[in-house]
């Protein structure tokens, strides 16, 4: 599996001695969950732009859920048709979704608290099993919330062939 981010993320813990590049990387990072339409259309065309030319045959574009469906569909639906209809993959935005809302909890530095995601993974199996996916998470701190989504991708038969996150955490020392 292929694992790529897009731009570096920094958390608010480390905001001392961050460059001009480094705020313009997690304002767009923040925007893009926020679901601003600038922000979208540029994820869009670098995730899109990045996959386009390879053999999208079989390939469905899945995002990680957020926390909320309302956040889901305001950050995902209109970035995932944009990202397949540049690339030509499967457009997944409704194969995968979480069964209830929860809180959503960063936190920093190789911490994880497994009770802040309390509500499970659910996939479409008959449009996931045999196929190859590429995954899409936003923000990328820990690895927990992607690995959850492989591991749920795998089980029902799906292969991630490449994984992308937006922002990946770095943490200044």
């Amino acid at each position: 599996m292929i694992s790529v981010s897009l731009v570096p993320y920094v958390s608010n813990h480390d905001l001392n001695n961050v460059s001009i590049d480094g705020f313009a990387y997690r304002d767009f990072c923040l925007q893009f969950k926020a679901g601003h339409p600038w922000a979208t259309k540029k994820a869009a065309m670098m995730v899109g732009d990045g996959l386009k030319g390879n053999n999208m045959e079989n390939v469905v574009f899945l995002c990680v859920p957020a926390s909320t469906r309302r956040k889901n569909t305001r950050r995902y639906q209109r970035f995932s048709s944009m990202v397949c209809s540049i690339c030509g993959a499967e457009d997944g935005f409704s194969y995968l979704w979480r069964d209830s809302d929860y809180k959503a909890e960063h936190l920093s530095r190789g911490h994880y608290n497994p009770e802040a995601h309390t509500s499970q993974l659910l996939i479409n199996e008959d449009k996931i099993s045999g196929k190859k996916v590429v995954l899409f998470d936003d923000v990328c701190s820990s690895g927990h919330t992607m690995q959850a989504a492989i591991s749920e991708i795998q089980k029902h038969g799906g292969r991630v062939a490449i994984a992308i996150t937006l922002g990946r955490t770095v943490h200044r020392a």
